[in-house]
């Protein structure tokens, strides 16, 4: 009994194994079977047909055709393959005596350059022959990254980026005119899949894309900052210390003349038909930066010397030499503390008849003549003062 069910159990193992294996298999061959007995033969000019029945990204390509069902009415099979644009020779085998449905088995095509390869297959079989166009697509590109072109974020703010991606300098006193900028996006360090539309509303700069249908651009993630202070930027800062924003979000950029725009995105795409670019830092974009440096070095000293000089430290505030611990001030000889003050002998406590602590008379009863004096609130005329002895 325990041996029936080991037996079992390993040939449940087995079959589990022989499925996986031919599942694996199947998966792991990335390849494009172009069988000729279902082909409109008379629809191969059209490249709409061809598009749509005879192109793939795929890494190789198989032929197949019925022949016969008998042995004995086997006949030659020939199969080249010829890329049409170099004229080149790619494959070319003879198969012997075939019969029943002939399989060519997987061909496997070089890569050759970042664009469609146009391929001419073609089927011997006795005397017949069967010749077909195959387009060879660039296969989709998966999370690849991507941002506006620029400047290299490595050349001017490592802190930002270290490899190829960049930043575009935006001028914001062309935006606030009515204009508005396109920049192209690249991909991968190669190619342009479309482009970031930059404008403005007000004191708010929005920024939107758009992409090449051919491209079939995904964005699997994408980042946007706006860098109105670029010498923080410059001096190291990361991404992390600047604010994140949405695409299509605005975004207040009160008071300032430029900006950074790094927008660092991952992107699938599909490269067939696409521009390539290759780098080269405009000296506008360099004087956009440049100037901004500027002008953020020039207002962070002023800031600086307005609050430490003028407020704190110069010989013209409270601790110099006309403030309040001056000549001039509370503790000197004319201020509150002085010969002219509260507490001296020309202030409240005077004898000028008019002040509140002196011995001159202050007002007189025209009813019975009493005087009220001597030291101000707290006379010695009795209760008809203001306050006694206060």
């Amino acid at each position: 009994m325990i041996k029936k069910a080991f037996s079992t159990l390993l040939s449940a193992v087995f079959c589990l194994t022989l499925l996986l294996g031919c599942f694996t298999s199947s998966q792991a061959e990335d390849y494009f079977n172009i069988n000729i007995d279902v082909l409109d033969m008379d629809s191969l000019n059209s490249n709409e047909y061809v598009t749509r029945n005879l192109s793939s990204q795929s890494q190789g390509i198989s032929v197949s055709k019925y022949i016969s069902d008998s042995s004995e009415l086997a006949v030659p099979v020939r199969l080249t393959l010829v890329q049409t644009d170099s004229n080149t020779l790619l494959f070319d085998k003879d198969y012997g005596y075939q019969s029943g449905t002939f399989d060519s088995g997987v061909i496997y095509l070089p890569y050759v350059d970042s664009r469609t390869i146009p391929y001419l297959v073609t089927l011997y079989v006795a005397d017949y022959t069967y010749a077909m166009p195959f387009m060879h697509l660039m296969p989709r590109l998966e999370y690849n990254g991507a941002s506006t072109y620029g400047l290299r974020l490595r050349d001017i703010a490592p802190g930002l980026y270290t490899d190829w991606l960049m930043g575009t300098m935006i001028d914001l006193d062309s935006l606030r005119s009515g204009a508005s900028q396109s920049i192209d996006i690249c991909a991968s360090n190669s190619y342009i899949i479309g482009q970031a539309n930059v404008w403005m509303q007000g004191d708010s700069v929005c920024v939107d894309t758009s992409f090449y249908d051919s491209a079939n651009v995904q964005i699997n993630t994408c980042s946007l900052y706006m860098i109105t202070n670029c010498s923080e930027a410059g001096n190291g800062a990361s991404a992390s210390q600047f604010s994140n924003y949405s695409l299509g979000q605005s975004i207040d950029v009160s008071g300032a003349s430029s900006a950074l725009l790094y927008m660092p995105m991952q992107v699938s795409y599909n490269t067939d038909g696409l521009s390539t670019f290759s780098y080269s830092a405009s000296s506008s974009q360099q004087a956009l930066w440049q100037s901004n440096i500027a002008c953020g070095a020039s207002q962070e000293s002023y800031a600086q010397d307005d609050y430490t000089a003028d407020i704190q430290t110069d010989s013209s505030g409270w601790d110099d030499n006309s403030g309040w611990d001056t000549g001039s001030g509370w503790d000197t000889g004319s201020g509150w503390d002085d010969n002219s003050g509260w507490d001296d002998n020309s202030g409240w406590d005077t004898g000028n008849g008019d002040d509140f602590f002196d011995n001159e008379p202050i007002e007189a009863n025209p009813d019975d003549g009493t005087i009220y004096y001597d030291d101000g609130w707290d006379d010695t005329s009795g209760s008809d003062d203001w306050s006694n002895d206060w």
